[in-house]
C-alpha cells in the first residue's frame, strides 16, 4: 500500500505534472544542443563551454535533463505498480532504460558515454529503491558516491577516465554519480507530488542551496584528511553531481513558480521537452552532422554558426510539433 509522498504521486493528474516538466525539459534540450554544437567554437565565452574541470554553465544542463529524467521515473513506475504491480512495473523499467541506452549508442558513436547511455545504465542501477521512500534513496545516493569515489581513487580508473579521449562524462562507472543525480529527480518528483505552491518552492530552495553549499564544501581540500575533489564532468567525481544536482533543483523551481504557479509559458519549450527522446536523438544526429562538416571546412563564422545552431533547433521543433500534433509521445 502505497502512503505520504507515494500515494500523492497517484493522484496527480498528467495535466498537473506536464507543462513545467516539459517546459524544463525543453529549455535543457535546447542548452544541451548550445554547449554540445556551439561550445566547440573558439569565439563562444567560456560560461557557455564545457572544461575538463571546473563549472560552467554549460556544465549544468545535462545534469538538469538527468534530474528531469528521474522525476519522470518515479512518478511512471510508481502508477504502473499502482495498476499491474511491482513485478510488470520492473520489467517496464529495464525494457525503457535498455532502449534509452540503445538509442544512445549511436547518438553518442565514438565516445558512448554521454546523458542517454548514462540515464540508461542508472535507471536500471535504481531499480532496487525506485519504489521506495525518500530515506532508501538518500542512502542510496550516498552508497552510489561512495563506490565511485573508492574506484575513482583507489584503482586506476580515475586516471584512466580523466585523459581517455572517448569519456567525456566519466565512462561507464559514472552511471552511479549520474544515478545520484537522477535520485535527487525522485525526491523532487515526491516533492512536488506532496506539496505545492510557495511552501513547494522554499522546499526547493532549501535542498537546491543546500546541495550547492554541499557540493562546494566537498570540492574543498580537508587538511589532511583528503586533497580537493575537482568538479569535473570527466571525471564525474561526487562533488559535481551534489552541486548540478542542487542547480537542478533551483532551475525546475524558476519553471515551477513560471508555469504551474503563474501560469506562463516559454514559446516552443512544450513540444520539444513532451518528446525529449526523440527531440534528443535528431539533435544529436544534428551535431554528428555539423562536426564532418567542421572538420572538412573548419570552423565557422559566428553568424554562420548561430545560423546552424536556429535551423537545427528548427528541425528538432518540426519534428516534435509533428509528433505533438497527432498524440504521438515517445517519452523518458
Amino acid at each position: 500500500m502505497e502512503t505520504g509522498p507515494e500515494r500523492a504521486s497517484l493522484r496527480l493528474p498528467p495535466e498537473a505534472r506536464a507543462l513545467s516538466m516539459d517546459q524544463c525539459r525543453g529549455f535543457a534540450i535546447v542548452m544541451m544542443l548550445l554547449g554540445n554544437f556551439m561550445g566547440h567554437f573558439a569565439f563562444m565565452p567560456s560560461l557557455l563551454t564545457h572544461h575538463r574541470t571546473g563549472m560552467t554553465l554549460a556544465e549544468t544542463i545535462a545534469p538538469l535533463f538527468v534530474f528531469l529524467a528521474g522525476m519522470s521515473y518515479r512518478g511512471s513506475f510508481l502508477r504502473r505498480a499502482a495498476a499491474a504491480g511491482p513485478g510488470p512495473a520492473r520489467w517496464w523499467a529495464v525494457r525503457r532504460h535498455a532502449l534509452i541506452f540503445a538509442v544512445g549508442v549511436p547518438v553518442y558513436w565514438g565516445h558512448t558515454w554521454d546523458a542517454l547511455t548514462h540515464i540508461g545504465l542508472a535507471g536500471i542501477l535504481l531499480l532496487p529503491v525506485i519504489h521506495r521512500g525518500v530515506a532508501a534513496r538518500l542512502a542510496a545516493v550516498v552508497v552510489f558516491a561512495a563506490v565511485h569515489q573508492a574506484l575513482f581513487l583507489g584503482t586506476g580508473y580515475g586516471d584512466w577516465v580523466m585523459t581517455s579521449p572517448v569519456c567525456l562524462n566519466g565512462g561507464p562507472l559514472a552511471a552511479l554519480t549520474w544515478g545520484m543525480v537522477m535520485l535527487l529527480g525522485t525526491v523532487a518528483w515526491d516533492m512536488r507530488a506532496a506539496r505545492s505552491g510557495p511552501r513547494l518552492m522554499a522546499d526547493f530552495q532549501l535542498w537546491g542551496w543546500g546541495l550547492v553549499v554541499l557540493g562546494v564544501l566537498f570540492s574543498l581540500p580537508w587538511g589532511d584528511l583528503k586533497p580537493a575533489w575537482p568538479f569535473t564532468r570527466y571525471g564525474m567525481t561526487f562533488p559535481y553531481p551534489l552541486f548540478t544536482g542542487g542547480v537542478a533543483f533551483l532551475t525546475y523551481d524558476l519553471f515551477y513558480w513560471f508555469c504551474d504557479h503563474r501560469g506562463g509559458r516559454a514559446p516552443l519549450l512544450s513540444p520539444l521537452g513532451r518528446n525529449p527522446l526523440v527531440t534528443y536523438a535528431v539533435l544529436g544526429a544534428c551535431v554528428g552532422l555539423s562536426r564532418l562538416v567542421t572538420g572538412t571546412f573548419g570552423d565557422p563564422t559566428p553568424a554562420t554558426a548561430m545560423t546552424a545552431y536556429a535551423a537545427m533547433v528548427a528541425v528538432a521543433y518540426a519534428v516534435a510539433r509533428t509528433l505533438d500534433q497527432r498524440g504521438l509521445l515517445l517519452r523518458l
